[in-house]
């Protein structure tokens, strides 16, 4: 995989891939590593203690490393930046695919494609889709050590007594989100023993989630941002979000998972059959 290098530059910014590439940095920790992290990838690195500066410029990044790994983000600039100067200095470099939806947003920058020259993907049907859309690249399946991780962690045991709720919120740009949770709260309106925690994105402040909060302050319901991902998914017997990563760790830990879209011209694009409709199937 990583390990014939002996020098890799690490560049992210979001969760998702910084949580894919920290758990590979874990694993192969005899290679010299060159990191700058931002952001939401920062966070996760710090805890995980990953060794190495993570702080380091791009111009060491360039200068020492024989190979190249980045986050795909439509927010951060520092994953682009980073292959705009490996494919200028012939450095061989990849960017992770952490998601099934918004591949070449990933790549976008001032509205231009900027590829690695390899992609990387951590499941066959991200890999398939990544085919058709990059035909021209070199598209690799990689190991999901983070995924293998959590779901270890995860209780797999069924909680009968009462139906405790966790809904992932994850960020949208207009008003989706506010749709989906007063859809949510909707449905359940006549529900009597019911828990719910609301987990925000790891990129989210959770103050813009406390006026809408306040609106249905009768359920017994809290905004979680510290608990860990895995102990959440353990507490839950069942998972309700949009169409973010974490739902996919929930379904493979056996909860059952339903998507509140589509709302606006949002589609659930995860590739689950698994995942029921909300408003249809709850």
């Amino acid at each position: 995989m990583i390990s014939k290098f002996k020098n890799i530059g690490i560049v992210a910014n979001d969760a998702a891939s910084g949580n894919i590439i920290s758990h590979w940095i874990k694993k192969y920790n005899n290679i010299n590593y060159y990191i700058k992290v931002e952001g939401p990838a920062k966070k996760i690195f710090k805890r995980l203690k990953i060794k190495g500066k993570l702080n380091t410029n791009y111009t060491t990044i360039i200068k020492k490393s024989d190979f190249i790994i980045s986050g795909t983000s439509a927010k951060s600039k520092i994953d682009h930046k980073i292959r705009i100067l490996a494919n200028k200095n012939n450095i061989p470099n990849a960017g992770v695919l952490d998601h099934w939806v918004l591949f070449k947003e990933g790549f976008l920058f001032n509205k231009k494609l900027i590829l690695p020259s390899e992609i990387w993907v951590t499941n066959i049907n991200a890999f398939k889709l990544a085919k058709k859309i990059f035909k021209q690249k070199i598209i690799k399946i990689k190991k999901n050590i983070y995924e293998e991780e959590i779901l270890k962690k995860i209780n797999k045991n069924k909680i009968r007594n009462k139906k405790k709720i966790l809904y992932l919120l994850e960020p949208f740009k207009d008003k989706t989100q506010e749709k989906a949770i007063n859809k949510f709260f909707l449905k359940i309106k006549n529900e009597k023993k019911i828990e719910i925690i609301f987990k925000p994105h790891p990129s989210e402040n959770i103050n813009k989630y406390k006026k809408i909060m306040t609106k249905y302050r009768k359920f017994k319901s809290k905004i979680d941002n510290k608990s860990e991902l895995e102990s959440l998914i353990s507490w839950s017997n069942v998972v309700v979000g949009c169409q973010t990563y974490a739902m996919v760790l929930a379904l493979k830990a056996k909860r059952k998972v339903y998507t509140m879209l589509p709302i606006n011209n949002y589609e659930c694009n995860l590739p689950f059959k698994k995942i029921l409709n909300f408003k249809k199937q709850y």
